[in-house]
């Protein structure tokens, strides 16, 4: 087994080899420590020291003179003297014969069973306290051997093994040879030890994954069943504390982190018991002060007042008794294992320690225990910073320990700042929790600087951090706000305006949405919606324009957040799947709460801020997720009664406030994202049939309007009568059809002819290019319905409608043909609307029905041609952005993703063959930070599509790349650009996956164009120009399988030999390809763990299945020869 040397682990300290004389004299020897200053860092020498060889015993020679003797093996023959005799070499005295039995198998195993399996632990425990009252060396034999067996360990201890540990000598001296003799135990085992891998139990998952939990069950249910006698026995207990120490600094990881586990296991069960006899002292002590006052009015004595100080008396000796095993096993195990090697180990020690300190906080809040925790902050595994800040967490609730802490707190606070960043994120939480614990206790502590970084938390991109920040806030700022309801509430008032404020002055970030989200489940003022709306409406707070804007943006996300119950795009969550029943019935109560404030408030609002364009998209936004059946509901409709002539006429108050609103924002505003979202809010009013009538007469009439200015338009442009005031007054209505062409049919208005024209006569230079990219949205949307409703299901279309489909398709492929050639006006968009249409009406249009197979469209390879060439101008040529700011910057990379994307969905969805990826895969490394998310998706789309023809398209793309390079490049495989394309070769052989059986016919496929092109243009004796590719198909070597590595040597040699007609021209390219066709030795590529090459092993993948059933199998056929 290779451990880390302790010279390269500083975080390694190995145990001293202490000898246990007694627990009095090691708690009270210790007195070095006192005189140390509070906290003290460890030093270099305590870091970096050595471990002491097993039989350094210098330490001890002040107590135990010279045992030399002891250390020296055995003489032949009849020694002189006694070996244990005194130090003046007399007669040893006399030893009992102590006569043992083997323990049996059953008994061996019982302990062990029981822990694996976690099943009548109580029932094992009683049955060893029962064997060992009748015989005591058996069965501590049988629990040394249990230490042993759960490490792992197949080694076996005897009673008499264990027997020379339990005899009480009166020499001291003797102690020491029971810690010599369990040092020789535990190298027996050592030397027993089969350690097959790194997994031993505590550490096992599967089927032993629960030994940790039921271990820990089991020592406590150990130590709770002996803490009234045998617990008490030291013959026992110095036992089991001597093993678990010697383990604990064995070499075997095995022995020392099982160990380590234990002792301080039984150190918790140890803590427990010393809490116990320290509470029945404290009540004894009650009863004695009880009889004194009895014994003043009664002079005889008092029979039960002495038995009490004797029971007293003896609680306070056991107690003192085991405070002295806990501390002897904090020095010889924490001390040493807090800084292990393993990170694991070291959690154990902290965790523990933590236990202590918040079960038993008199003893242990203290500076001498501490500073292991402050130390332990600067480990660098984040699970051991986590499991100190854990410990630290419950100790501030305890009053009476608070000024203790507040030393500690102030030595190490700038660390517990700093790890507020921490990159663990379960210790960043828990340290913001901490934070707000420490304001709690001390509101001074915390500067202005600790806790700028507990702000920027806030947006966070995990929730967990971000809401444990918010509750920091809760703490300090928003606190006990009071409940919403469907009234304003004036305490909530200053606190959102105090919100506000926090998100306009930080200026962190520019979406409310996050710090909505932060606030969702731990502050209710987020959610009082009433409040908001009376900020915004009530002319009393004059609030400034920024804080309305802010105010609304809160009101819009916390009702999306309530509405939908998701977080903002961005922030990670963690829990997956459908809400709980209680989170489905908070979000249907949160919404209809919402609905019935919001519904006859947001009209006023859209009516009071209809100028502000950033405030109105908000708001427009807020009806999408209304309840919209509370319209109908009696208590929210103002019914108008009008008695005019024999009819009732019943009129919504609140829905006609609301379309009349939506109207008049349409005749104000051009703003295509304000239009448009009015126009999806009508769509999503009219799709609720109760409503529907009143709404859709509403929008017939806003758009009969629209239709009719455009006719009207049109017709002074032909007639050249169009003034500049006509002109923007025809733009605005093309951008507002151009809204709501998206969302529903325009075939009632019949403008198809009125666009064409448009798109042919309309050559205003100031306006074209709005007014040519509206009209070709709306003729490939109008395209895009005509399409849907001709291919109903169920339904065969007619000729005629086949045929008038057919000619407006063609007419808009020719508008869209000469935009994208003469680069005009709208060009983009005509380049998304031409890929889309390649899918719409591509082949499988016509698949399930023929009457369709007019409408199948395809391009030739001169369109296609310019469709790439397009592409590679406006998405792969990067633009000056210098001097842009940040967010043109953010647009214009976002246009040129949507057109590599949009490259690439013609691809997958069959409209292009997988061949033309090269124009995109062949800037897989050059383009890889802009567009790497879009090329990894579109390799592996083209891998389930078909292997082969994926494998062909990344040779053809190295190739080009190749050829695009100069003859010198060619020839310096260690130019630039040639390493260049060699990455790039390296990092697509992922994309052909990793199992060799399925990619086998993609990857020889590969290989052979690469052959071909490499022998390309061979003229004479000089090397053909391609020969160096061959170091670039190298790279996909490694792919191929053992027979397809011969075959594809063999296709070499044979097109080497037709095209060069020799073997005395031998070039290095070919050399080292045909090398790498070679099998390698077994050594060279042998897998450690299975002992197999990874050829051999992909070979016996590949003929798994041919191998089964009688007879021989069939071997794998190689790919053929080409």
């Amino acid at each position: 087994m290779s451990e880390t040397p302790p010279e390269q682990s500083p975080q390694r300290m190995s145990t001293r080899n202490q000898a246990r004389v007694n627990y009095t004299d090691m708690a009270s020897g210790n007195t070095s420590s006192e005189k140390e200053p509070v906290f003290r860092s460890p030093t270099a020498s305590t870091r970096g020291r050595k471990k002491r060889p097993a039989n350094d015993v210098s330490d001890l020679s002040t107590s135990f003179g010279n045992l030399s003797s002891f250390n020296t093996p055995p003489k032949r023959g009849r020694p002189r003297g006694a070996a244990l005799g005194s130090a003046r070499g007399g007669r040893a005295p006399m030893v009992r014969r102590v006569t043992t039995d083997e323990p049996s198998d059953v008994e061996e195993r019982e302990l062990v069973a029981a822990v694996k399996s976690g099943k009548k632990i109580q029932e094992a425990v009683d049955k060893w306290i029962a064997r060992y009252n009748e015989k005591f060396l058996v069965a501590t034999a049988e629990m040394h051997q249990f230490f042993f067996a759960i490490c792992g360990c197949k080694g076996t201890i005897t009673p008499q093994m264990s027997a020379t540990l339990s005899y009480k000598f009166v020499y001291i001296y003797l102690k020491y040879l029971i810690y010599l003799i369990f040092r020789d135990i535990i190298c027996q085992m050592t030397e027993d030890f089969e350690e097959d891998s790194a997994d031993y139990p505590i550490v096992h998952g599967g089927s032993l994954k629960k030994v940790r939990a039921n271990l820990h069950t089991f020592l406590h249910c150990l130590i709770g069943q002996t803490k009234s006698f045998m617990l008490f026995d030291s013959s026992l207990m110095d036992g089991f504390v001597q093993l678990l120490t010697g383990m604990a600094d064995s070499q075997v990881r095995a022995f020392r982190h099982t160990a380590t586990f234990c002792a301080m296991k039984i150190s918790s069960a140890l803590v427990d018991v010393t809490i116990e006899l320290t509470q029945s002292k404290d009540k004894t002590s009650r009863q004695i002060e009880a009889e004194k006052a009895k014994l003043k009015n009664n002079s005889a004595g008092n029979e039960k007042y002495e038995a009490l100080i004797a029971q007293r008396t003896q609680t306070e000796e056991r107690a003192e008794e085991i405070r002295q095993i806990i501390g002897y096993l904090f020095r010889s195990v924490f001390v040493h294992r807090y800084r292990d090697v393993v990170p694991d180990i070291r959690c154990i020690c902290i965790q523990e320690l933590g236990h202590w300190m918040d079960v038993y906080p008199e003893h242990f809040v203290d500076d001498s225990y501490l500073k292991y925790i402050g130390w332990s902050l600067f480990d660098k595994v984040g699970d051991v910073r986590h499991r100190c800040i854990s410990a630290l967490i419950p100790l501030f609730d305890k009053p009476s320990i608070l000024d203790k802490l507040e030393l500690f707190v102030n030595k190490f606070k700038e660390r517990l700042v700093s790890m507020l960043l921490d990159k663990d994120l379960d210790t960043s939480i828990e340290t913001v929790q901490l934070m707000r614990v420490l304001y709690t206790h001390f509101p001074t502590l915390l500067t202005m600087k600790d806790t700028v970084p507990l702000y920027e938390l806030i947006y966070a991109s995990n929730r967990q951090l971000a809401v444990a920040a918010a509750m920091f806030l809760n703490t300090k700022v928003f606190c006990n706000p009071d409940k919403p309801t469907k009234m304003p509430i004036a305490k909530n008032a200053p606190l959102i305006k105090d919100l506000v404020t926090f998100y306009i002055e930080g200026d962190l970030h520019q979406h409310g949405t996050y710090l909505i989200d932060a606030f969702f489940d731990t502050n209710p003022m987020v959610k009082d919606w009433a409040t908001m709306c009376d900020l915004l409406l009530n002319d009393q707070y004059q609030l400034d324009p920024k804080y309305e804007s802010v105010v609304i943006e809160f009101l819009a996300c916390s009702v999306t957040q309530s509405a939908t119950g998701e977080p903002p795009v961005g922030r990670q969550i963690i829990k997956k799947g459908a809400p709980s029943a209680k989170e489905a019935r908070d979000l249907i109560e949160d919404r209809a709460r919402f609905t019935e404030i919001l519904i006859p408030l947001v009209p006023r609002l859209l009516t009071k801020f209809s100028s502000d364009i950033e405030k109105v998209i908000n708001l427009v936004n807020i009806p999408m997720h209304f309840q919209l059946d509370m319209y109908l509901s009696a208590r929210m409709q103002t019914v108008r009664r009008i008695f005019w002539k024999p009819f009732k006429i019943l009129l919504f108050q609140h829905l006609t406030e609301l379309v009349s609103a939506l109207d008049s924002l349409v005749e104000k505003h051009i703003d295509e994202e304000l239009l448009k979202a009015v126009a999806e809010l009508y769509y999503h009013l009219s799709n609720y049939s109760p409503i529907s009538v009143q709404v859709e007469n509403h929008k017939m009439k806003l758009l009969d309007g629209v239709a009719a200015y455009i006719r009207k338009a049109v017709q002074q442009m032909d007639e050249d009568q169009m003034g500049e005031e006509e002109e923007a007054l025809f733009v605005s209505y093309i951008k507002r059809m151009a809204a709501f062409a998206g969302f529903m049919d325009l075939r009632h208005w019949d403008l198809w002819d009125i666009l064409v024209k448009i798109m042919g006569n309309y050559n205003r230079e100031d306006t074209q290019r709005d007014v040519r990219e509206r009209s070709m949205q709306m003729l490939f949307v109008q395209l895009t319905f005509d399409l849907g409703n001709l291919t109903k299901e169920g339904e065969t279309p007619k000729a005629d409608q086949v045929r008038k489909l057919k000619k407006r398709r063609d007419q808009l492929i020719r508008i869209l043909k000469k935009t994208l050639a003469e680069d005009a006006s709208g060009v983009e968009q005509a380049y998304l609307a031409i890929c889309d249409m390649m899918i719409m009406f591509g082949s499988p249009l016509a698949a399930d029905c023929k009457a369709m197979e007019p409408l199948v469209w395809r391009p030739d390879f001169e369109f296609l041609a310019d469709v790439k060439i397009f592409l590679k101008t406006n998405a792969f040529e990067d633009p000056n952005m210098d001097d842009m700011d940040q967010q043109k910057k953010i647009e214009i990379m976002h246009k040129m993703r949507q057109l590599v994307a949009q490259y690439a969905k013609l691809i997958i969805h069959g409209a292009m063959p997988i061949a033309e990826a090269s124009e995109l895969i062949k800037r897989y490394h050059s383009h890889y930070q802009d567009f790497g998310d879009i090329f990894k998706n579109l390799l592996s789309k083209c891998r389930e599509i078909s292997f082969v023809d994926t494998g062909v398209m990344i040779g053809d793309a190295l190739q080009t790349l190749y050829t695009e390079m100069d003859r010198a490049q060619k020839m310096d495989p260690v130019c630039e650009q040639f390493n260049s394309l060699r990455d790039l070769a390296r990092r697509l052989t992922p994309a052909l996956g990793s199992d060799c059986s399925k990619n086998r016919y993609a990857v020889t496929s590969l290989h052979k164009n690469a052959i071909d092109f490499a022998f390309q243009e061979y003229k004479g004796d000089a090397m053909p120009p391609n020969m160096h590719f061959l170091e670039i198909a190298i790279e996909f070597s490694g792919k191929l399988l053992a027979q397809d590595k011969t075959a594809v040597s063999r296709y070499l040699q044979k097109v080497y030999l037709a095209k060069i007609g020799t073997v005395e021209h031998v070039w290095e390219p070919y050399r080292l390809y045909n090398a790498s066709l070679k099998e390698r030795p077994d050594d060279d590529n042998m897998s450690v763990r299975s002992g197999m090459t990874v050829a051999s092993s992909a070979t016996m993948r590949s003929t798994a299945s041919a191998a089964r059933g009688r007879g021989r199998g069939r071997r794998a056929r190689a790919v053929d020869d080409f």
